[in-house]
């Protein structure tokens, strides 16, 4: 993959045309999109850099325009990739070198769902203590992360440790995994019970269907299963009526 640069605090260049380190690093960063679906925060890191460099402005009066016309983009989808990317570059790059850890699998499969929810801690706190929630919750469950699962944990952390604040690696660590047996036994207790079979569905399946609208079949069939107690029975109900 094209290496990018950071996103400029303003435009190299002024002038309506790009100039030639401009249309270079305008060309590395529309490769970067184009391969969206393979690596999200990429793209979303190219689209940071073309707007805070204004790199659009040769063809483009807007961002906007830019992000619409020659993506079918959305503003709100680029702003989103562009939250998104410093997490997801940063979880990428902490990565494990060994292939066959459990954490570098995780994380290559990383979503955007997955690093979306990371991103409330990315701005409430920083970069790091979103990968650090990330990781404590891949750490304490063999099973992959999910969106939902991080949603629950992220909602815990941001109530009990204020933001603005550096945060405690441990304090940090404590929270999340607190937060993931309280998700934990959410699912339990939410768990849908099994249905209760039918009276119906229970009744003996050798037992007939009586035939009421037919006099003469209902007679044959209650004198076949009968017994003498119920045809006791059923006389003295007759006779009261």
């Amino acid at each position: 993959m094209l290496a990018l640069p950071e996103p400029p605090s303003r435009p190299i260049a002024s002038t309506p045309v790009l100039i030639t380190e401009e249309e270079d690093v305008f060309l590395r960063c529309e490769v970067a999109i184009e391969n969206l679906k393979v690596a999200f925060w990429a793209a979303g890191k190219a689209l940071d850099i073309i707007r805070e460099g204004r790199l659009y402005r040769a063809e483009y009066t807007s961002f906007v325009d830019y992000c619409e016309q020659r993506w079918g983009m959305s503003r709100g989808q680029a702003d989103k990739l562009i939250r998104m990317w410093p997490i997801a570059e940063a979880m990428f790059d902490s990565m494990p070198s060994d292939s066959n850890d459990p954490t570098r699998i995780r994380v290559a499969k990383l979503s955007q769902s997955v690093v979306w929810e990371l991103v409330p801690i990315a701005e409430g706190y920083d970069v790091e203590a979103a990968t650090a929630v990330y990781t404590t919750t891949a750490e304490a469950d063999e099973a992959p992360v999910t969106a939902e699962v991080l949603r629950g944990v992220v909602k815990d952390v941001v109530k009990v440790l204020p933001k603005g604040q550096s945060v405690d690696k441990e304090a940090l660590t404590s929270v999340v995994r607190e937060a993931l047996q309280r998700v934990s036994s959410g699912k339990r207790q939410a768990a849908p019970k099994k249905k209760a079979v039918a009276s119906a569905a229970k009744a003996d399946p050798a037992v007939p269907t009586l035939p009421w609208d037919s006099p003469e079949a209902l007679n044959r069939l209650l004198r076949q299963h009968m017994t003498d107690e119920n045809r006791r029975t059923l006389g003295k109900l007759l006779a009261e009526d």
